[in-house]
């Protein structure tokens, strides 16, 4: 019922990410495929094997196409050695919606080789990103990366030295917000911003003469950084980013001397392949001559996500066997003679890599849902031997040579550990290749940029109702795609984002490249550049529901509709599909784009309305410079109240007599229980990336209820991150169209001084003995006195029994130690006090006092910074004790008297003092 990391793993140290957590859901999806279909008619697996077998029989006459997600699986490189070694033909196509070529065919243009980068943020003290959000959940190493990076920026004291992030690109990302120096550009200006960086430093063969940012202030504070830094630096670049970009910051780090250091690189071994546009063409143009016999489709929706220059739909009816295997029957299904339901990756046997190598042997953790639902390797095992084998078996024969003489003791030993250690990828230290990369003219008209979904991803979590409701790190938006453009340019397009009865209406655009044309509304996004619209992928899904459509009158209102009782996939006809823009040659970035306002307006659901803040006056946020740090430690306790427009000075008298303080040594000597829990969030490592939200949905049974109930303000999530953007000396009102953007979580406060315990009737929320604020749920009458009463809003009250119309399937899900609250109930976080209850059963049966890091909340067990840590404040050696002695520390909204039992510590930004003093010039 939850996904946990190993914590033992050398890469995610037990940390995942958001999209680790949500993929439970993907199993329990009541949409889901569950029976064979030939030709959209239900049939069965037996008809599907004899088919499989009867290709195979015929091997040396028949040609064949494989499309499969990229994976380095070693069993599913044996199968497509045994096809290749089968079969008359075999196109072999490792199909990636998002066309992740540049980082392969940079590496390759500057080492000959594809190697595969890694890098190591902890060791750098100089990072520069050009348009890579490394530390968003959409890149593929993003858990390690933000540990690593979390890692070179804590403080416990001013003599700390931390690393300095410098990044340019064209939309707020989460990495951007962590930057102490930020330049919103173009992503085309990025090409000319990277051969300045490599002019400065004398890399390369490019000359900065008529490169417009030659003479840029922060092209020339980055160049005298990574000279100081020298191999503690490094230079990367993102998808966006064409393969010179990534062979040019190769050429830099190679110069610094990084290669090895700050940048490594694996040996993966794989062969040179061509750039996957081409090779998809190629396939493309041997399906509309007919020289391809079979279609297989594995994990993959081409028909939805490929570029829309290839018609691959269309190619497609010219072959005459088609196999789609997924989760879904979705885009592809529906145009395929045949579909397989896939097993998710919780229900089947295979084997993996980590990113840095690390063998795994996958061990499915329920039984398959579907008696036909079967794995990938299931299926390529029947095309290329002819035998219908279970998983287990197929890999069990493939992991026979891996380990050593006494298998079965082994193969206990990896299953049991979860990874076979030692076998990682070989590290390599190339010398990179001279890079001639001059910087390009102006362009022309707009440009369209496309990112991967920070919540559905590239579509295969459009049909999972936790990722649609969360809220996207930066706009806060839920259940929908948007345009993003920046107030500049919505200015100059005359385009407007209005705000009416607590949602905003935007205007409808129609969004045209490429020779194709998409609506979508606009979104107006501060810190977001000039000329540049920011689309996400992955919206606008066509899956067809597998659940009959049901009476849904269970509420006591007619006019609210269950969100699984609409007789269609929940993913369905959410949000728009940008893939029709995208070509071959733009998939990443589309040039010469146009935008039109069709006259229309769309209704956007937000979960955030805050604007600006200013720190100076409302300290809930709290942030100083590096600078400030050293010289006074404790600069998060110089602020002053926030004292609202209109108001006197006042003092905040206490809510009652304070009998039991929190966190002092008088604490030991009162009635409460002999632990004392609390929390610390370290706002210097946390990134905003929404992991903790979805790990305390998942652990706490907490219910989703559709964008028209979010847009009423009745969204359910007990943990939130608010996202302020900060310009100081500007009032709140006033958003610039440069802010920084800040981003803070915000459970439940645990306050000793509870305001809501005061007002609470029937005392349905109490104070424990071990000191945290608890919901009694069935003594809850829903007076919401209790969240009228509560300053951080934290606390969610069940206007409609959300939970009674779930699914059978995705009730499977619940988790059975946690109550599943009803209509009228109010609800919050808990320290997910399951899991306290859990250990401190353990430890009196063992006769042991609970040993620190015992109990992980669910939020801290998935941070993949590590940003959160909780324990028991009576005990003097615990590592949340540690973090509270920290001088960072302080309380949100202390001038209350609440005494929070959760803290924070302040972030500290490493500003470039070159930088500060031309920004206060200009």
């Amino acid at each position: 019922t939850k996904v946990e990391g190993n914590a033992e793993h050398p890469q995610g140290h037990g940390a995942t990410s958001v999209f680790e957590q949500a993929s439970i859901l993907n199993m329990y999806d009541p949409d889901r495929s569950r029976r064979v279909q030939q030709n959209r008619s239900d049939s069965d697996w037996q008809a599907f094997a004899d088919f499989a077998r009867e290709m195979h029989a015929d091997a040396a006459n028949r040609s064949i196409a494989v499309l499969t997600e990229p994976s380095h699986a070693p069993t599913l490189a044996a199968l497509r050695a045994q096809l290749e070694a089968q079969y008359a033909d075999v196109q072999w196509v490792t199909y990636d919606p998002r066309g992740h070529d540049p980082v392969r065919l940079g590496m390759q243009q500057a080492f000959g080789a594809p190697y595969l980068p890694d890098y190591r943020f902890d060791q750098a003290e100089v990072i520069v990103s050009l348009e890579a959000d490394f530390l968003g959940a959409t890149d593929v190493n993003s858990v390690t990366n933000s540990r690593r990076f979390a890692d070179g920026r804590r403080l416990d004291g001013p003599e700390d030295a931390m690393s300095r992030l410098y990044v340019a690109e064209s939309n707020y990302t989460i990495t951007g917000a962590q930057a102490d120096h930020r330049e919103r550009m173009r992503s085309t200006d990025v090409r000319a911003f990277a051969a300045a960086i490599a002019a400065g430093l004398g890399v390369g063969n490019g000359s900065s003469a008529g490169n417009r940012f030659a003479n840029h202030p922060m092209v020339g504070a980055i160049v005298e950084d990574l000279e100081a830094a020298g191999a503690n630096g490094v230079l990367l670049a993102g998808d966006a980013q064409p393969p010179e970009v990534h062979a040019l910051c190769a050429a830099v780090n190679d110069a610094l001397g990084a290669i090895g250091t700050t940048m490594v690189l694996y040996d993966t071994e794989e062969e040179v392949q061509p750039p996957q546009p081409e090779a998809l063409a190629a396939l493309v143009e041997a399906m509309d001559a007919g020289a391809v016999d079979t279609v297989l489709m594995l994990g993959v929706n081409p028909v939805y996500d490929a570029p829309a220059n290839l018609n691959f739909a269309e190619a497609l009816g010219n072959v005459r066997r088609t196999v789609h295997a997924g989760l879904h029957v979705d885009e592809t299904a529906q145009a395929c003679a045949w579909h397989v339901p896939l097993t998710h990756y919780l229900e089947r046997w295979g084997d993996g890599r980590s990113y840095d190598g690390t063998l795994s042997i996958v061990q499915p953790l329920i039984a398959p849902l579907y008696d036909d639902a079967h794995s990938a390797i299931e299926i390529l095992n029947i095309f290329a031997t002819g035998q219908d084998q279970a998983g287990y078996d197929v890999v069990r024969a493939q992991w026979r040579p891996v380990l050593s003489d006494n298998f079965e003791r082994d193969w206990r030993r990896v299953l049991h550990n979860g990874f076979q250690p030692d076998t990682g990828y070989a590290t390599v230290t190339p010398s990179a290749a001279p890079v001639s990369l001059e910087a390009p003219g102006d362009t022309d008209g707009l440009e369209v940029v496309f990112r991967l979904d920070p919540s559905v991803y590239d579509g295969r979590f459009a049909n999972n109702a936790w990722m649609q409701e969360l809220p996207d790190p930066t706009t806060k938006i839920v259940w929908d795609n948007v345009a993003m453009v920046s107030p500049g340019t919505a200015e100059a397009l005359g385009l407007e984002v209005r705000y009416s009865g607590g949602n905003y209406y935007a205007d409808v655009l129609e969004v045209s490249a490429n020779g194709n044309s998409v609506e979508l509304p606009v979104w107006i996004q501060p810190g977001h550049a000039d000329g540049v619209v920011t689309v996400s992928m992955g919206y606008g899904r066509d899956i067809q529901s597998r659940r009959p459509a049901r009476n849904t009158n269970f509420f006591d209102t007619d006019d609210y509709t269950d969100i699984y009782g609409q007789g269609q996939a929940i993913g369905t006809g959410v949000g728009t599909n940008v893939a029709p823009l995208r070509t071959t040659d733009a998939l990443q970035v589309a040039r010469g784009a146009s935008v039109t306002a069709t006259g229309q307006t769309y209704m956007i659901v937000t979960t955030m309305e805050h604007g600006a803040i200013e720190l100076e006056s409302r300290p809930l946020y709290r942030m100083g410079t590096y600078e400030e740090f050293q010289e006074d430690p404790e600069f998060v306790m110089d602020v002053e109240p926030y004292i609202p427009k209109g108001a006197s000075a006042r003092d905040y008298p206490e809510l009652w007599d304070e009998d039991h303080p929190a966190d002092q040594p008088s604490m030991r000597n009162n009635p409460y229980y002999k632990n004392q829990w609390g929390m610390v969030i370290d706002l210097n490592a946390c990134t905003g990336c929404n992991a903790c939200v979805v790990a305390c949905q998942s652990e706490n049974n907490i219910q989703v209820i559709g964008k028209q109930e979010v847009g009423h303000g009745r969204e359910m999530h007990w943990l939130r991150i608010d996202r302020y953007f900060v310009s100081p000396g500007v009032e709140p009102e006033d958003v610039p169209e440069d802010p920084q953007m800040v981003l803070q979580p915000v459970p439940c406060q645990h306050c000793e001084n509870a305001p809501c315990e005061s007002v609470c009737p029937v005392a349905a929320t109490v104070h424990s003995p071990d000191g945290m604020n608890q919901m009694i749920y069935n003594r809850c009458i829903g007076t919401r006195y209790c969240s009228n009463n509560c300053p951080y809003k934290v606390r969610r009250f069940n206007f409609y029994n959300w939970s009674k119309t779930l699914p059978t399937t995705t009730r499977m899900g619940l988790n059975p130690d946690v109550t599943v609250r009803s209509r009228g109930v109010m609800e919050k976080c808990s320290y997910c006090i399951q899991r306290i209850r859990g250990t401190q059963q353990r430890a009196n049966i063992e006769d042991r006092d609970i040993r620190d890091g015992e109990v992980k909340t669910a939020c801290q067990q998935a941070c993949p910074a590590g940003a959160i840590t909780f324990g028991d404040l009576n005990d003097d050696q615990s590592e949340v004790n540690r973090w509270k002695a920290n001088p960072r520390r302080y309380e949100m909204l202390s001038e209350y008297n609440l005494k929070p039992r959760t803290s924070y510590l302040g972030r500290v930004r490493n500003l470039n003092p070159r930088l500060e003093e031309a920004r206060r010039t200009a």
